[in-house]
């Protein structure tokens, strides 16, 4: 046999055997900045979502909603629920107002006291910082998507509303299409995002909600 082959055959296959093993696995962290990268970048999202919530101080009781939740930074948000009934909350960045068909209610109150709740949405809105503002783990193996990252988020500070948060994102573009919402009465709420679409112009009118005639204004 031809001596530099011989030679550089063992080569050829330790970089052929380095090339066939999966690339390094990010940490969590690693993860969460990435996240927090791709979304810091954009100016806007819009997409579909499916919403499903387990009540469990209601034993067990479920209540699904879907619909479209446009969020344009730097303080406006739009989340229109078409099933089961119409239900619409938007803020412009001064006022959140959430309007139920059903009930005919729209309920006003100060963006500030809203925002300082929502986490989902200081991030989404730049905001937040997943590493400084949650305790960021790997989520538990049983949660695990196939190609997706899962994470398990712990807000640093006690909040009233989150116990941990879960994100699911594809592990190529780190996109976020699922999250988990846990309380302190273990009721989850799984939202699932579809038909994503970024950087889009909207008016400052999307963000504005002009009720029928005759709804009850509740002002908060």
């Amino acid at each position: 046999m031809n001596r530099l082959f011989c030679r550089v055959l063992p080569l050829f296959l330790l970089c052929f055997a380095l090339l066939l093993q999966p690339a390094q696995a990010l940490d969590a962290a690693a993860i969460a900045k990435r996240i927090q990268e791709r979304y810091d970048a954009m100016s806007s999202l819009r997409a579909r979502f499916e919403q499903h919530t387990t009540l469990t101080a209601m034993r067990g009781r479920d209540q699904q909603g879907s619909g479209v939740v446009v969020i344009q930074k730097p303080d406006q948000l739009r989340w229109d629920y078409e099933e089961p009934s119409r239900q619409v909350l938007v803020c412009d960045g001064e006022e959140v107002s959430f309007y139920l068909e059903k009930e005919n209610q729209l309920i006003v109150s100060k963006a500030s006291a809203y925002l300082t709740e929502d986490l989902t949405y200081a991030f989404f809105t730049g905001t937040g910082d997943l590493l400084r503002d949650f305790i960021v783990e790997d989520a538990p193996a049983e949660m695990a998507e196939p190609g997706s990252y899962c994470l398990r988020l712990t807000p640093r500070k006690s909040h009233a509303q989150v116990r941990h948060l879960f994100l699911w994102v594809d592990e190529t573009s780190f996109e976020l299409w699922r999250l988990r919402i846990v309380d302190h009465l273990e009721s989850i709420t799984d939202i699932r995002f579809s038909d994503i679409e970024y950087d889009q112009h909207f008016a400052d009118s999307y963000f504005l909600f002009v009720p029928p005639k005759g709804t009850e204004i509740i002002l908060q």
